[in-house]
């Protein structure tokens, strides 16, 4: 990947945010396993035709440094530990962050926004975590409990206190225990999802399937119920007549306007996009208005 630097940083920064291939040959890793088939793929089969600019980088540093400054370790906690079973010829890696042995708690540290908490989806954090349990597990290990703890980078006490679906601290933990469902269940997806990578390899990159809606961070399409000289919709509704009866309600100067729904990942996260014959036939991808996604969100 080649990492460009339009904004002319110095060269420190641009080496703190250069990376490597993810995943080495024969190995797909936990946080890999969450991503679509397709994307993985197409990041594997490209990755010397790549680009990304430093600026788009700059919060992969204050992750890093959040990394290092918590690997301190307890009394029976182990930092940086690295796990790895094989499932059909690939060895499933994970690196968990912290792991107290005697209480069988997995801990992952997270930088994130405080939007990301107040639209309230932990789902691939979720899998992320049954994926190191499960690891652990097939280790002969404990794997009880999994807690994410994110440090949000835009967290303001003003904003929490005027809005209070926004975090009220600049922490925030998701925790979870982990049943033997759950270890059932991740089984099941771990390899059904190496099954899908191993079949596709063979594919051309048009033949690979789309990833899923979640893979993709689909949104459905939003009615916005707006107000004339207001730039932010005062309410994003998913039925049209439901919003079609709030901007009556409202009287003068209200009207509604419709948001298509749009893959997120797809049209701001994922870096191989322009190789994906899906991103490529859904021109709408490329007319959302970031601050209509902000909206949504």
């Amino acid at each position: 990947m080649k990492i460009t630097n339009r904004l002319q940083l110095p060269e420190g920064i641009v080496k703190a945010v250069s990376t490597e291939k993810h995943n080495g040959p024969g190995c797909i890793s936990a946080t890999t396993l969450i991503r679509g088939v397709k994307e993985v793929l197409l990041m594997e089969r490209h990755w010397d035709e790549l680009t990304d600019d430093v600026a788009d980088r700059i919060w992969a540093i204050w992750g890093t440094a959040v990394h290092s400054l918590l690997e301190q370790e307890g009394e029976n906690e182990f930092s940086e530990v690295n796990m790895k079973h094989k499932v059909n010829g690939i060895t499933v890696t994970g690196r968990i962050d912290n792991y107290d042995l005697a209480k069988g708690i997995i801990c992952d540290y997270k930088t994130a926004s405080v939007n990301k908490i107040k639209v309230g989806d932990f789902s691939e954090w979720r899998l992320q975590g049954l994926i190191y349990a499960w690891l652990l597990r097939k280790n002969g290990l404990k794997a009880e409990r999994c807690r994410f703890i994110a440090l949000l980078k835009d967290h303001s006490k003003i904003e929490a206190v005027r809005d209070r679906r926004c975090p009220q601290n600049p922490v925030y933990v998701y925790e979870f225990p982990v049943t033997l469902t759950d270890i059932m269940k991740i089984d099941r997806y771990i390899r059904d999802k190496i099954e899908e990578y191993v079949r596709c390899q063979a594919l051309a990159d048009d033949e690979i399937p789309a990833c899923s809606a979640t893979e993709r961070w689909e949104k459905a399409p939003k009615y916005a119920v707006m107000k004339t000289g207001r730039k932010s919709a005062v309410r994003l509704l998913d039925d049209q007549s439901e919003a079609d009866r709030m901007a009556d309600k409202k009287g003068k100067g209200h009207f509604v306007s419709y948001r298509p729904g749009e893959s997120t990942k797809c049209r701001h996260y994922c870096l191989c996009c322009q190789f994906c014959d899906f991103y490529n036939a859904n021109t709408n991808m490329a007319n959302t208005d970031s601050e209509e996604l902000m909206e949504a969100a």
